[in-house]
């Protein structure tokens, strides 16, 4: 099989999941010490605005943010941003699958779904509306991902239903300049038809590698080598600090792969999920400690 990925020259992003579980006491503002100012982009993703569910648990469409607001406020995103002009906010929709919460792509009316979800988002987005602040930073929120990980529908009526949602928020919302998804192995199908359909409003794509058995350098690489054959040098590689995926891939080998692919120039960033947990590390290490490891590798710092 042949691979027709792009070489990337230089990484230039970094992204991190914020606001996505419970929140430790030291967590209570965007940790703003973990951005490196060397790195072109740092993304700061919030999670989720995730959709009300009918009887039936089907999706309504109607999306309202569950992250905390006073953490994570306007007025907090435009300080942050005029101290790190290469910050931008990401709005995550969908939900983690998890043991006591699911939030599948179930839509109960599917056209009807689609109207909602743009007008509903639409309203989350404004929330975070705000007048031009300094250093040229127009706008609060900077884009939209799509982080779906179940899905009871065919990878035709996902991409279609889903792909026009970031196509008229796009569209519709000056500010909305950055679209990522978030496949992971088990609808990989979904999100590459997805790709396929819309690729032309998708900039980024958070494959999720930590949701699978990855147990060697060899196997990461080659791993993101054939996804990168899909995602035409969009691919950013995905690392979690949360337990409960432990033992799927180690860091040594997360980090080992990732200064594979940068000597190999195929890797355009990094993310991690998630900062709730870095925030407390499990052992004897320091907060976001992985965080500065990987945006060391990004930048070439020691």
């Amino acid at each position: 099989m042949s691979h027709n990925f792009q070489a990337v020259w230089k990484p230039t992003i970094f992204r991190e999941y914020i606001g996505v579980k419970p929140y430790p006491d030291n967590l209570n503002n965007f940790p703003e010490n973990i951005i490196n100012p060397k790195i072109s982009e740092f993304h700061f993703i919030l999670g989720f605005a995730t959709e009300d569910y009918d009887q039936e648990g089907k999706g309504t469409g109607y999306f309202k943010r569950t992250w905390n607001y006073e953490y994570f406020s306007p007025d907090k995103i435009r300080e942050l941003k005029k101290k790190y002009c290469n910050v931008k906010v990401i709005i995550s929709i969908g939900g983690r699958h998890t043991d006591s919460s699911e939030y599948p792509f179930n839509p109960a009316e599917k056209e009807l779904w689609s109207d909602q979800a743009i007008d509903s988002l639409k309203e989350v987005i404004a929330d975070y509306d705000g007048e031009k602040d300094e250093c040229g930073c127009n706008n609060v929120i900077d884009g939209i991902e799509i982080n779906y990980e179940e899905i009871k529908c065919t990878d035709t009526d996902f991409a279609h239903y889903i792909g026009k949602v970031i196509k008229e928020l796009k569209n519709q919302v000056p500010s909305i300049k950055v679209v990522s998804i978030a496949p992971s192995d088990l609808v990989r199908p979904h999100y590459r038809r997805l790709y396929q359909e819309y690729h032309d409003y998708i900039n980024w794509v958070d494959y999720q590698f930590y949701d699978q058995k990855v147990s060697s350098k060899v196997e990461f690489v080659n791993l993101f080598r054939e996804l990168s054959n899909e995602y035409q040098g969009k691919l950013l590689a995905g690392f979690s600090t949360d337990p409960n995926d432990a033992g799927k891939i180690s860091r040594e080998v997360f980090l080992e792969g990732c200064s594979e692919l940068i000597h190999r120039k195929l890797l355009p960033g990094i993310f991690v999920w998630d900062a709730n947990d870095s925030a407390v590390p499990r052992s004897n290490e320091k907060p976001f400690l992985l965080e500065e490891k990987a945006q060391h590798l990004l930048t070439g710092s020691d």
